[in-house]
């Protein structure tokens, strides 16, 4: 059966964040660290695996990548059209990051949350995609799914980040491997 990768993460800090969370400077490490997570868990639960994460710059392209490397299928949710998710969550972060994401764009398959996904719920767009990547990492059962964050362990500011994903997460008592980056 078929073991979920759901990945959650912070994003590269953007120029000036008065409080990092995720600086460019820890990418290297952070990419180590996720690639470690992976080894690990396959090492301990044989596949085949599936992974699941957004295309935000920062953790979730580094997942992505990290998944390419070692060969295991990943798929790109995204909570908005490609070209309005990168202008919202890729492109404040350099040409670099971009061309990742445009990249990532072409080699995985995409899915693009639908608006009827959690609607009139009460949730905003980030907490209703949250919710639509767990659903899909969960289609299998509890226990053939994986959270992976990339999190300092902070509260969320805004809803519908790494901190939801895990509150969620913890509710329903998901196996979670947490990669802190305020240790990295």
């Amino acid at each position: 059966m078929k073991h979920y990768l759901l990945f959650t993460g912070h994003m590269i800090d953007k120029d000036g964040r008065s409080e990092k969370r995720f600086p460019q400077d820890k990418e290297i490490s952070a990419k180590e660290k996720i690639k470690q997570v992976l080894v690990d868990i396959s090492a301990t639960i044989h596949g085949p695996f599936a992974g699941i994460a957004g295309g935000a710059c920062g953790g979730d392209i580094l997942f992505h990548e990290c998944c390419a490397e070692l060969g295991i299928p990943s798929k790109m949710y995204l909570a908005l059209p490609p070209n309005e998710f990168k202008i919202t969550s890729v492109s404040f972060a350099g040409k670099d990051w971009s061309e990742r994401f445009d990249s990532l764009i072409h080699q995985l398959p995409v899915v693009v949350l639908p608006d009827n996904v959690y609607a009139g719920e009460g949730y905003n767009i980030w907490q209703r995609a949250n919710l639509w990547m767990l659903d899909a990492a969960l289609q299998n059962g509890r226990v053939n799914m994986t959270l992976i964050v990339l999190w300092d362990g902070s509260p969320s500011n805004a809803e519908g980040g790494a901190a939801h994903m895990v509150e969620i997460a913890k509710l329903q008592r998901l196996t979670i491997a947490h990669i802190n980056t305020a240790l990295l």
